[in-house]
Order: structure tokens, then sequence, then C-alpha cells
């Protein structure tokens, strides 16, 4: 079966100064979720550097996919591709949109045809979507972290283009974690994600595995923070244990705080096989920002989300045993919690720059540098050229 590639190499002309066209089909805005958070800092920071982005969104708030919702969407796409001519790149946010990009890709003209794969979705892809992308000579994947792309080497070799933070948020995060307090008497751990996906999340095993700490070191505090709504299950899960303090649906200037507050961050996605739990965890980087230490899942793709040992830890497995050693271990450790703290906060600082993620998130969705933009308040600085895809070849 023709499978497509590409091969990677350092771009060595000089950026052009015409502004790229960039057509971002999304699923979703308003909806809340990682995915959400994903394109919307990868929209922001390609029209910081100069690029004209034209996005189209599957569903609204208040919003639930059908049949009649998938063609309107379709329609939408071919009608705005038509109207706006020519384009450098069509962006597809998520696996459910791969028909529709196909046929965006040739309305456009478009030379390349990302499509990005978070986690769960690489697993859950149908047997027609994948020859769509593995015949195409512009559709190819790319995907947001390093585990990610191994899974995705039977469909080709993927760029990675990992998470970010959006710079308003980044610096609402940065200055909470200068106004860091000393530390409680009662520790506090932190957990935040969507609340309709809390068992997936790692509720019940992150629940059990503190039950067993306290009988060790006394009351430690558990706080759970998400995007709505409550689900019933979980609503009768808290009440089973008070020790659970729950917030639906805060908003940013209240989760800085908590993640300002927190003294470590769990987050104990599960994985089901045969798919991976996180394909990357946006909100370690969140955490991390905050100046609070993280405690990763056991499995997938979160592990490029921190420096293990350093700014974050990982769990031997997914027992509730082997995460509460790992808790054990760093709430009666003050000294090396306040250590990784600082090390979570500037390492974040660094990773999430959003000068470096423009053109990270530029060369990655067209092959081609930027012309040299610094992100509106961010001063002037060097940025190393990456090995992204500048053209696809299709072999036999």
């Amino acid at each position: 079966m023709p499978r497509s590639s590409f091969r990677r190499t350092v771009a060595t002309e000089e950026p052009t100064q015409t502004p790229c066209r960039i057509l971002l089909l999304a699923p979703s805005q308003g909806l809340g979720g990682g995915i959400e958070r994903y394109l919307s800092t990868v929209e922001e920071c390609l029209q910081a550097g100069g690029v004209e982005v034209h996005r189209i969104d599957m569903l609204r708030p208040e919003q639930s996919l059908t049949a009649a919702r998938r063609i309107r969407f379709a329609l939408r796409v071919a009608y705005t591709g038509l109207r706006l001519g020519q384009m450098d790149c069509v962006a597809t946010g998520h696996r459910n949109m791969i028909p529709v990009a196909a046929v965006a890709a040739k309305i456009v003209g478009a030379r390349m045809a990302p499509i990005v794969f978070h986690g769960n979705d690489i697993w859950e892809l149908p047997r027609s979507y994948r020859a769509l992308v593995s015949r195409s000579a512009t559709l190819f994947p790319l995907t947001v972290s390093s585990y990610s792309a191994g899974a995705l080497s039977t469909l080709g070799l993927a760029p990675i283009l990992p998470p970010s933070i959006a710079p308003a948020w980044r610096t609402t995060l940065i200055e909470e974690s200068r106004r860091r307090r000393p530390p409680a008497a009662v520790p506090t751990v932190l957990s935040v994600f969507r609340l309709p996906a809390w068992e997936g999340k790692g509720l019940p095993v992150l629940v059990e595995a503190l039950a067993a700490i306290r009988q060790r070191t006394g009351p430690v505090r558990l706080v759970v923070a998400g995007r709505g709504p409550l689900p019933g299950t979980l609503r009768d899960f808290a009440s089973a244990h008070p020790e659970l303090e729950l917030h639906e649906n805060p908003d940013d200037h209240f989760l800085a705080s908590l993640y300002g507050e927190a003294d470590l961050f769990a987050l104990c996605t599960r994985t089901m096989p045969p798919s991976s739990g996180e394909g990357y965890g946006i909100v370690l980087l969140e955490a991390q920002l905050a100046g609070c230490p993280v405690v990763g899942p056991a499995s997938g793709g979160s592990y490029d989300a921190y420096q293990e040992g350093l700014t974050g830890v990982t769990p031997a497995n997914e027992s509730s045993e082997a995460l509460a050693a790992v808790l054990l271990d760093l709430l009666t450790n003050r000294p090396r919690l306040a250590r990784m703290s600082s090390r979570a906060a500037e390492l974040a600082v660094a990773t999430t720059d959003p000068a470096d993620y423009t053109r990270k998130a530029i060369t990655a969705l067209t092959g081609t540098p930027p012309a040299v933009r610094p992100h509106p308040g961010v001063p002037k600085q060097r940025v190393a050229l990456e090995r992204l895809p500048e053209r696809l070849t299709t072999r036999s």
C-alpha cells in the first residue's frame, strides 16, 4: 500500500516576508478541554507571528455533534475555501475531520495539511481515515509528544509540536509563582481536569493513595478543579469522601490561586488498553509555571511535560500503592519540594516562551521559518531553527 512520508531538513532559505495563510479546522470553541486550549494557543501564536489564520469551528457552546452539524461544517469549510482561494496550509485539529481536511486541501491548493493527533485519537483512527492520510501527498500526522509520535509511526513520521500556554494565561501563572507562600502546616495536593472524565483521570486512585498516606503523615488536603458539568456520580463520590474539595468551572484568577497554593500537583490519568490515557497533559505545564511540582501519569506522553526528578516524578505503575509511594516521598521532604518548585517555575518559563513557540508553530505547519517578529511584549531573542518538514513526497 502506498504511504506518504516526508524528508526532515533544515530550512536554509531566507524567511519570506509574504504573510502565510492558514485555514485552521477546529473541533470546537468554548466547550473547554485540552484540545481547545492547544489549538487556541497555536492560533494566537501564529497570528502574533504575522500569519493570516482563518479558523472554522465545528461546534460552539451548548452544541452537540450530530450528522447534520457534520454536514453543515463540511459545507462551510468548502464555501470558505472557495471564497479564500490559495492557502499555504490546512491545519486540522482532530482526526474526526480528516475527510473534510482532504477536500479542503484540494480546494485551496495547500502545500501542507497536518492533522494533529493528541492521544486516544491515535488508537481509534478508522481504516478509511488512515488510508486517506497514507495515500495523500499533502496530509500528514503532527502530534504533541514523543510518545504519540512513536505510536503514529505506522502512519508516517510525525513532527512534534508540543502544547504551550497562551501568553496572557502564562503571565498570570508566572505572577502566581512569584507570590508563592511558605508551606502550610497541612500540605495540599491539587488535580485539574474536565470533571465528566473524573474516573479516567484517576481520581478514585488518588483518593485511595492519599487515604493511605494520611495514616502516616496526618491530614493532607485534596483539591480538584475543572470544567463541568459536575456528573452525579462524581457528586456522590465526593459526598462519600468529605476530605475531597471540588471546584466546578473556576475562572482563571481562582484557578491560578489554586495552583499557587498547592504543594504538589497530581495527574493520574488511567490507561485503558489498547490506548494511552494521556497524550501530554497541558495542566502539568500550568502547574509548573505557578511553581508547583508535579506527579505525572505512569503511562502515556506526559513524560515530555516535566523533568523527571527535577520538576516532577512518575509512579512506577498505575496502582494506588505506587502513587502513594511517590506522594509520600515528596510530601514528607519539604526541602526537596521547595527545590523542585523553583526548578519547575524556571524550566516551564523557558519551555513556554511565546516567541520561541511562535517560531515552532509556524515552521511545523508551513515548513518555512517565519520572518523575525518577536511576540508582542517579549524581548527579541535568538531562536534555533527547528528540523521540521519542508515538503511531502509519495512513495510506493
